[in-house]
């Protein structure tokens, strides 16, 4: 089976107990605004400039959240990801209205923080930190989806 790789940073905005999500126009799941890191390029700078290209604002990145490790399988190809997450501010961002989408395949919304388990965010284990962290915990995150059981057929 091909497998693939990808390194993304990710961006948690909150206000008044709302989180923004993005989603993809015509799919269900949601996920975390931010992208992949280009090679060479830090987490910090990746997520500023997809911020950027994403939302056309400015931001501060303001801590690391945390690691969530996620793999899946589409169409044959594994995929597995590294999602390096940081809390953000913006003043140019305002729960009164959703923020137009600089990009035509994506929307971005404010949630509720307990309507998250309703939204399809993936990978799913941001659900529960995302909730936890509005609720004042604090601790690194790090989440797995990986099985820690190691496959021989794919080593070298």
């Amino acid at each position: 089976m091909p497998n693939q790789f990808h390194h993304l940073a990710r961006a948690v905005f909150t206000q008044k107990n709302k989180v923004l999500l993005a989603q993809a126009i015509g799919h269900t799941n949601t996920f975390l605004p931010g992208e992949h890191i280009e090679f060479g390029e830090s987490a910090k700078d990746a997520l500023m400039r997809e911020i950027e290209e994403e939302l056309g604002i400015e931001c501060e990145v303001v801590s690391f959240l945390g690691l969530v490790e996620h793999k899946w399988e589409k169409k044959g190809i594994l995929n597995c990801e590294i999602n390096q997450v940081f809390e953000i501010k913006s003043d140019q961002l305002n729960t009164s209205n959703n923020p137009k989408s600089n990009e035509p395949h994506l929307k971005f919304f404010w949630c509720n923080g307990d309507e998250l388990d309703f939204k399809n965010l993936q990978p799913y284990p941001f659900s529960a930190l995302i909730k936890n962290y509005l609720e004042g915990n604090k601790d690194v995150w790090w989440e797995s989806t990986l099985n820690s059981e190691i496959d021989d057929s794919n080593r070298n």
